[in-house]
């Protein structure tokens, strides 16, 4: 019997799924459980409507000495309890206050605009950056590919370091097909090498995602 399994980047699907729909990232949460219900929906209209196995869960996890680790662990230990889905995690790193941020401080004293005011509505926080999921992701698609344990997956991810592990599971013989946001960014370089490339539209992310207003 075919199997068919799934690898999300969390990081990229809620960076993308808030782009479409027009949120702060920090105002939406993915709901595992309908995720899992949406690709074993989306796994009937496949070739050969191959049965679902799991879907692999790619998220960065905090540092247990950081603040939010303690609230972050118990979402995540939520999601891994949820019946389809394996959690895989790589870690969070903070990186250095991006440049942009100096560029806009700069033109707000240029206008004459209080700094501490301005932050009441919008908050400078220094940008977080995942290590270690994608090499995780490029890990299980060849090394599961390798092992037979899928035919087809459904990658929800844009990274273009993520199209040679595609091309050499295709060379084993899988279907790799690519789920992306509506107007989500992706490497050409990874939409050219997937076998098909499907839209999530803004409807389905609202019924996929806890919104907040």
């Amino acid at each position: 019997m075919d199997r068919f399994v799934a690898f999300l980047d969390v990081g990229y699907l809620d960076a993308a799924s808030a782009s479409t729909l027009k949120k702060d990232k920090r105002k939406i949460t993915a709901k595992p459980d309908e995720w899992v219900g949406w690709l074993r929906d989306a796994g009937e209209n496949l070739p050969g409507a191959p049965t679902f196995l799991r879907a692999y869960w790619y998220d960065g996890a905090y540092d247990p000495r950081h603040p939010n680790y303690k609230a972050q662990r118990s979402y995540l230990d939520r999601i891994a309890e949820v019946p389809g889905i394996q959690l895989r995690l790589g870690h969070l790193k903070v990186k250095k206050t991006p440049k942009w941020h100096y560029a806009v401080k700069i033109a707000l004293r240029n206008m004459g605009v209080d700094e501490v005011q301005f932050e009441e509505h919008f908050e400078f926080r220094p940008e977080l950056e995942q290590k270690g999921v994608d090499t995780r992701i490029t890990l299980d698609i060849v090394r599961l590919a390798q092992r037979h344990v899928y035919d087809a997956a459904i990658l929800v991810a844009g990274d273009r370091d993520l199209a040679e592990p595609v091309q050499l599971a295709q060379q084993e013989g899988c279907r790799m097909i690519l789920a992306v946001p509506d107007g989500g960014s992706v490497a050409w370089e990874l939409r050219q090498i997937a076998d098909e490339v499907r839209h999530i539209s803004k409807a389905e992310l609202k019924k996929l995602f806890v919104v907040e207003s």
